[in-house]
């Protein structure tokens, strides 16, 4: 979790041989040998490796991978630039599970937070926002699932999959909505990039069908 809050943060990460290397050289050391380059992803296929280094400094990150994902933020932030990882997101966490693991879902809504994003509070609340037609708005909404695998404890109400289902048909001038488990979360932020959805399909029905629609539809970043 703290190294998660570091790294949408844009603070570096070192491990354990930095401390090590300061007590020997007796001084702060400012050496990069030390920083920490990447989180692990919970999809293997992200930590596949970038082919130039230099790609963080030339041009905007277009690989979805996580090395050299903390480090790209980090550079942003030295740069000036205010990175938001999840600027203009609004994320909804649907699930029994939320309620009850409550520890998680409290992290998940901090680092949602931290990264620039709002919570939806309830189905209703997104199923509004599904709901609105707004030209050229930068909002978008993420449905993060949890691990039910019942629609019963899915926390997707047949309204708030109705209007998911309609702008899937009619998305011109809509909130784009995507549909994933939270892995997608984690990811994103070692990968420093809000990912696309087709590694992160729910555990439920009612998502699995709404992600496979929107996957159909061309909808998953």
């Amino acid at each position: 979790m703290k190294a998660m809050r570091a790294a949408l943060a844009g603070i570096p990460i070192v491990d354990k041989s930095w401390c090590d290397a300061c007590v020997d050289s007796k001084e702060l050391l400012l050496e990069s040998g030390h920083i920490v380059t990447s989180l692990p992803t919970k999809i293997p296929l992200f930590m596949r490796n970038m082919s130039d280094i230099k790609s963080i400094y030339d041009k905007p990150r277009d690989l979805s991978t996580a090395t050299f994902g903390i480090p790209s933020l980090a550079i942003c932030r030295r740069s000036g630039q205010e990175v938001l990882l999840f600027q203009n997101v609004y994320v909804f966490l649907a699930g029994n599970v939320w309620k009850h693991d409550t520890t998680k879902s409290k992290d998940i809504q901090l680092l949602v937070k931290e990264g620039g994003g709002s919570i939806l509070t309830s189905a209703s609340q997104s199923t509004k926002m599904v709901k609105e037609e707004i030209p050229g708005s930068e909002k978008q909404v993420v449905i993060l699932c949890d691990d039910s695998n019942t629609d019963s404890a899915s926390g997707i109400t047949k309204a708030l999959a109705r209007a998911v289902s309609d702008l899937y048909d009619r998305p011109i001038d809509r909130t784009p909505v995507f549909i994933v488990n939270s892995k997608w979360l984690f990811d994103s932020i070692s990968c420093a990039k809000c990912l696309e959805t087709e590694e992160y399909a729910p555990e439920h029905p009612i998502g699995i069908s709404l992600w496979r629609l929107g996957k159909e539809k061309g909808i998953s970043s």
